[in-house]
């Protein structure tokens, strides 16, 4: 993959910087009649306030539920080597995300 790159890199080097210019006028040109219309669009606060109370707010701001006794549990498990760790489960879940990555 790599000597391919370089093959690639090498043939624009000798016969393609002419063409390399031109592209770039090119994209350039096409770049000054994009339309920023959409960009120029001001944030409206009001907006947000009709999906968004101040109710949820002020509850997702509240710390997450956690079972403090399972967390202690569970860490004193690790910390004895007494936590059952399944291998093959988390091998096929690293395997799936892996697959997943690269489709």
């Amino acid at each position: 993959m790599v000597d391919q790159i370089k093959n690639n890199l090498n043939s624009l080097g000798s016969a393609g910087s002419n063409k390399v210019s031109s592209d770039t006028k090119k994209s350039s040109s096409q770049i000054k009649g994009v339309d920023h219309s959409h960009a120029k669009q001001k944030f409206d606060s009001s907006e947000v306030s009709k999906f968004v109370t101040k109710e949820k707010i002020k509850d997702m701001a509240k710390e997450p539920p956690i079972d403090q006794a399972a967390t202690s549990r569970i860490k004193n498990a690790i910390a004895n080597g007494s936590y059952p760790i399944d291998l093959d489960k988390i091998a096929d879940a690293l395997f799936d995300a892996y697959k997943e990555m690269k489709d």
